[in-house]
């Protein structure tokens, strides 16, 4: 015997409404059906899933035992009739994300968890690298879109949508904080005689020559590595401060001050895409969840 969809919303139906009557009315069935129903399926199953008495009605150890499983399926199937709806108006099965290694990817998995709970079904794949190497990711088709910080140079083969704003600023390990304090360096000019940890990858041209200040530079394709590099003291970093001011916080690492400058860069933050493709369904609802997401913080 196998149960179908209707025996299993009716099975729990009438355990959530702890009678027949009240079941009926919400399956707009008359009580006569639904006990008769129940009742055809007992027999069929040679089980009991009800215990009746004149004013009470109580679910027997085998109802409760697949009540648990009978909600998944249901949740399931649920999930399933709204995904086929959903691609019967263009959504997409599957989307492939690309984050700029040294993007704060709190914001953008809180929108990623928002658009699952409306498309549940929906497969998503995430890639993280620097951002040199989504762009070309980009145009090899290995990915739909990329969240990334902008461009000195414009691409006539991307669009793009400003999703907010990183200010990044410029820390150093306390303990390095402390000797350029006692050797008075305190204009932005000194950080170039420091070796400068940068998140990219040195085998392209940097996205934003801005970000480059010191003469020498090591590399790192991971922003928790580099920030590890500097509270280790092998150099100093320019960071996104909604990464780092836990970390100012802790005392392991700080800001530094400049005297003829302030500390931070505003940087915007893209979500980018391919010019000869148009915004698919749900990379339109993403983009708009990280938007807010953005905007919120």
């Amino acid at each position: 015997m196998k149960l179908n969809r209707e025996q299993l919303e009716l099975i729990l139906e009438i355990m959530d409404r702890g009678n027949f009557s009240a079941a009926a009315r919400a399956l707009n069935r008359v009580p006569s059906a639904v006990s008769m129903a129940i009742a055809n399926l007992e027999a069929e199953l040679n089980l009991k899933l009800f215990e009746r008495s004149k004013n009470h009605l109580t679910a027997t150890e085998v109802a409760l035992s697949i009540e648990p499983h009978a909600r998944l399926i249901l949740t399931k199937l649920r999930q399933l009739d709204l995904h086929l709806t959903e691609l019967s108006t263009g959504l997409e099965t599957s989307l492939c994300i690309g984050i700029a290694a040294d993007v704060n990817q709190k914001f953008l998995l809180a929108g990623i968890e928002q658009l699952i709970q409306r498309y549940p079904l929906l497969n998503i794949d995430m890639v993280s690298a620097p951002q040199q190497e989504l762009k070309i990711r980009l145009h090899n088709n290995e990915i739909d879109l990329y969240i990334a910080y902008s461009s000195s140079q414009l691409d006539n083969n991307e669009r793009f949508r400003l999703l907010g704003m990183e200010q990044f600023v410029a820390a150093v390990s306390p303990k390095d904080a402390q000797q350029l304090k006692a050797q008075n360096k305190n204009e932005l000019t000194m950080l170039s005689e420091l070796r400068q940890i940068i998140v990219a990858s040195k085998h392209y041209p940097l996205p934003d020559s801005r970000v480059l200040v010191s003469d020498s530079c090591w590399y790192s394709d991971n922003l928790s590595i580099a920030i590890d590099m500097v509270e280790q003291g092998l150099g100093w970093g320019n960071f996104p401060l909604s990464v780092v001011q836990t970390h100012f916080a802790k005392q392991r690492l700080v800001r530094l001050a400049f005297l003829d400058t302030t500390n931070g860069l505003d940087m915007p933050i893209h979500a980018i895409w391919p010019a000869y493709k148009p915004l698919s369904k749900s990379m339109q609802l993403l983009i708009e969840l990280w938007e807010k997401q953005i905007h919120r913080a």
